[in-house]
């Protein structure tokens, strides 16, 4: 089964993006999401606490932290909770097959090589560059 934390998190500060301004309440952004509204007020601490998301006046007055051209994918995926991975290599091998053995410690070097590549390519990709994409197909 596919993690999907990224994707919610980069759907909730698009959301607040695109209706910037407005009282945007953690139900209308559960609707959007097919999601429970306390799946979505958690994202929202997550990404207040990582200085993403800002209250403003009142509790559903929510508003980006920075402009959208400076908030990366790279900075919402590091603010996800734990230690975001992409790849993750099965470490439970055996250790009397030379394969078991030396699988994990071979995966992780390949593994870590792709993360570091995904994650300069999420450098270069914008919430704005998200929310001119969203605006386009809405329009």
């Amino acid at each position: 089964m596919a993690n999907t934390q990224l994707s919610d998190t980069l759907h909730v500060l698009t959301y607040v993006a695109y209706f910037g301004g407005r009282k945007i309440t953690s139900q209308e952004m559960a609707s959007s999401l097919e999601t429970s509204p306390s799946l979505v007020r958690k994202i929202m601490a997550n990404l207040k606490q990582h200085g993403l998301l800002v209250q403003t006046h009142g509790t559903t007055n929510l508003a980006l932290a920075r402009a959208p051209r400076e908030i990366t994918l790279r900075d919402v995926y590091r603010a996800l909770p734990g230690e975001p991975t992409l790849l993750n290599v099965d470490r439970h091998t055996s250790d009397h097959c030379p394969v078991g053995v030396a699988m994990p410690q071979t995966l992780t070097h390949y593994y870590s090589e792709v993360q570091a590549a995904a994650e300069a390519q999420m450098a270069r990709i914008s919430l704005q560059d998200l929310l001119n994409d969203v605006r386009l197909q809405t329009t």
